[in-house]
């Protein structure tokens, strides 16, 4: 008797490791009625390659009731601190969108202003590196060292 034979498997493949270095998870979901809608069934799965933060949009109505959630992993053209933020439409309804940076950071849907914001772990600077350049800390170590000395 062979064991396995003729089984007809249904189940999703769940990859076990990372699937590229730095990758992340963000709650997804897509037209939710509510935080606990989308988080309830957000799928367990790595972000794309290419983008670092999650991205959450919550309208809410004139009274500030969920209407609709939307959670999604984004790149840096989607989170910017000019993205995030509320605004009120003509129906007195509401929309705020907040961005995060790191794994599963999104777990709550901005409702405000003070909440509606663009966090990050690494300094959010466009033009250069988030990191210095090592050879700039060799040097400024190197700096404070012989103005250390030179008052001894």
């Amino acid at each position: 008797m062979a064991y396995g034979q003729d089984i007809k498997w249904d189940a999703a493949y769940i990859p076990s490791s990372t699937p590229f270095p730095g990758s992340m998870k963000c709650w997804t979901c897509e037209e939710a009625s509510d935080n606990y809608h989308c988080n309830r069934w957000a799928p367990d799965v790595y972000c794309p390659q290419g983008t670092k933060y999650c991205h959450t949009l919550h309208r809410m109505n004139g009274e500030g009731g969920s209407v609709m959630v939307r959670k999604k992993c984004a790149a840096l053209q989607d989170c910017t601190p000019n993205t995030v933020g509320c605004s009120i439409n003509t129906d007195g309804s509401m929309v705020c969108i907040a961005c995060c940076e790191g794994n599963i950071c999104n777990p709550e849907v901005p409702t405000n202003h003070t909440t509606a914001i663009f966090a990050t772990i690494t300094p959010y600077d466009v033009g250069t590196s988030s990191h210095f350049n090592p050879s700039v800390q060799v040097l400024l170590v190197t700096l404070l060292v012989a103005v250390i000395f030179r008052h001894l």
